[in-house]
């Protein structure tokens, strides 16, 4: 069994800049979409919540095709609310740490059972990867490599945030900011490294399938 009991599944955005009008996380790659991969790997987590909107019947159909007792939060208000409004429809109702992941995102399975078996030895966690994207939001570290110690849009870092964390309700707010945003004030908070990204441009979904095809160790994502 988990260690973490909740895990929120973002899911409600358009995904605009890769201009497929689909949700990303029914894109597929290698034959799946991103969501089966999720849920797939998140078996043995007692709650998974998936916060849906843009083409929210076909989301949740595929949602509840692969896990039947997932828990479906709609959020309507998709085209003017933010990631973090979406996990805030599900934190609300929380009272413990969860997981957070981006329904967008790649990631290799070795390394996630790797950062899930470190939720034992903290009570929060970021996920950090090398696998940079071009717009995604890189991370400062402390001297030893052990922590977060700010976010940054500044592509001269070379770790970038995935989007995953295990983080507590405290750190949510309902505000229009970005989910870093929230977190800012909880730093520093221990970094685990991670193999993954998220599929924001055709260039990302193109390194998706090349990864998928070759495998992560074969694979440099470099912008």
């Amino acid at each position: 069994m988990s260690p973490i009991k909740n895990v929120v599944i973002s899911a409600a955005g358009i995904g605009s800049r890769l201009g497929l009008n689909r949700s990303k996380c029914l894109i597929e790659v290698a034959g799946k979409t991103l969501l089966s991969y999720h849920l797939e790997r998140l078996s043995d987590v007692e709650n998974v919540w998936v916060v849906v909107g843009f083409q929210e019947e076909d989301v949740i159909e595929e949602a509840i095709k692969i896990r039947p007792d997932c828990i479906i939060v709609r959020n309507p208000d998709y085209m003017k609310t933010n990631t973090l409004q979406s996990i805030w429809r599900v934190s609300k109702h929380l009272k413990e740490r969860f997981l957070i992941i981006d329904a967008d995102t790649l990631i290799e399975d070795e390394s996630f059972n790797k950062f899930m078996a470190a939720t034992s030895d903290f009570e929060h966690l970021i996920g950090v990867s090398s696998f940079t994207t071009s717009d995604g939001v890189r991370v400062n570290v402390d001297s030893q490599g052990m922590n977060v110690t700010g976010f940054t849009r500044d592509t001269s870092f070379n770790l970038e945030w995935t989007g995953i964390a295990i983080i507590g309700t405290n750190m949510v707010v309902n505000e229009q900011i970005f989910v870093y945003q929230s977190l800012n004030d909880f730093l520093p908070i221990p970094l685990c490294n991670i193999n993954a990204f998220d599929i924001d441009t055709i260039q990302d979904l193109d390194m998706a399938k090349k990864i998928m095809n070759d495998g992560w160790r074969n694979n440099a994502f470099i912008n």
